[in-house]
């Protein structure tokens, strides 16, 4: 079995959610004994590293991978693509399918699907229903599976509120684009694989389909020793996606001055890609991150030096859908991890089992101050973190809800 895998990112380096769970999928399907051969094509907003091709190709069995197309995503950077994105845009094409319309992405699965066999076209991002008519025009008997990372649509609607005129009717309009063009997808494609319970219910109500849940392979790590006692906190994420920024914002405006003043040296760091550059070379910080003891680090090589030196995670997330990748690394990584029930939508965890919940300002400071705190408390969120992995998010829990979708038999 031949499978075309089309992905909106390049897998490495693996610092986002949406790489996180590509790189997953990967590893699922090359695991599976009926798949041959997977052949990537991606799309990726910076130039990618020959070596980082080869190192995917190197690390995941059956994968050969073709240069990710270098497409930017912000159309400042690519004038010339703003005719294309506009008469898309008027078709009623939503503008994360636009992202993903490059000429020579397009080109790249026209030879493939014509000069190759291929039995599955997975679709690693909603994004990539771009392609889909492409698909079935030149490969008709291949089925066709799309991988729904979050109900789209719905991060949209519930940014209304939190925006201004004229901004807000903008959000709104796209929102009902989007809905109605992921509807349109998860009834067009043979199987739709959906990331929580949550999403699969969500998606069987937008469009009358049965989403099948495949959890996210957590590579087991090596078991965490604190290498410090500082009263040091951490946060790694993509800080241009809208729900960790909102959830950054009010953490920084109003939690973070409630543990300032119980734990008066306490420090936190923000590392993640999706900041600008300023003039003068430096991070675009939000003014409402810029506070005493907080630090912005933007994106690093490896987040492993931001774990060094901390004791303990926040992730105060705010809106979106899915899984949040970064809690399952913060697990993998055998970092303890305060987080908001959204940041928890989607995975069967508990307040005080794996890791720490609250909403309010005083709450999330609370449990902020007792992880800081409390070592033995730490030690046990640990425990239960790489226990939650291996009962949820192993390569055998993956490919057993995987394999089945990937034959006409499938239900």
């Amino acid at each position: 079995m031949n499978v075309l895998f089309l992905s909106l990112d390049f897998v490495y380096p693996a610092d986002r959610g949406v790489r996180v769970r590509t790189l997953a999928q990967l590893r699922a399907l090359a695991s599976i004994e009926s798949v041959e051969r997977i052949t990537v094509l991606s799309i990726s907003d910076t130039a990618v590293d020959p070596e980082l091709v080869r190192a995917l190709e190197r690390d995941v069995p059956k994968v050969t991978a073709e240069p990710p197309v270098h497409q930017p995503y912000s159309l400042r950077r690519a004038p010339r693509r703003i005719p294309r994105f506009l008469s898309l845009r008027l078709r009623g094409m939503p503008y994360i399918a636009t992202l993903c319309d490059a000429p020579a992405m397009a080109a790249l699965v026209e030879r493939h699907l014509r000069s190759g066999d291929y039995d599955v076209v997975y679709l690693g991002h909603l994004g990539m229903a771009a392609y889909l008519a492409t698909a079935r025009r030149l490969a008709p008997r291949a089925r066709v599976l799309l991988d729904q990372h979050n109900v789209e649509w719905e991060i949209f609607e519930r940014l209304v509120p939190s925006v201004r005129e004229p901004v807000r009717t903008l959000v709104r309009w796209e929102a009902r684009v989007l809905r109605r063009f992921e509807r349109a997808t998860l009834r067009a494609v043979e199987a739709v694989i959906a990331i929580s319970d949550a999403d699969a219910d969500a998606f069987r109500l937008l469009a009358g389909v049965q989403a099948v849940v495949v959890p996210t392979y957590i590579a087991p790590a090596t078991r965490r020793v604190e290498t410090t006692v500082a009263p040091a906190l951490a946060y790694a994420g993509m800080l241009a996606w809208q729900p960790n920024a909102l959830g950054l914002d009010w953490f920084c405006r109003e939690v973070w001055p409630l543990v300032r003043a119980r734990v008066a040296d306490a420090t936190l760091t923000i590392a993640g890609p999706g900041l600008g550059r300023l003039p003068d070379g430096t991070l675009a910080v939000p003014d409402g991150w810029r506070q005493p003891g907080i630090t912005t680090v933007g994106w690093v090589e490896s987040l492993e030096t931001v774990y060094r030196g901390a004791v303990a995670m926040i992730a105060p997330i705010i809106g979106g859908s899915g899984v949040r990748m970064k809690l399952l690394e913060s697990m993998k990584a055998g970092m303890p991890t305060v987080t908001t029930r959204d940041g928890a939508a989607g995975l069967a965890i508990e307040d005080g089992r794996e890791m720490l919940v609250a909403d309010d300002a005083a709450g999330f400071a609370e449990a902020t101050v007792r992880l800081l705190s409390d070592g033995a408390l730490r030690e046990r969120l640990r425990a239960a973190g790489y226990a939650f992995l291996d009962a949820h998010h192993s390569l055998a829990a993956a490919r057993q809800r995987l394999e089945p979708l990937l034959t006409a038999s499938a239900p």
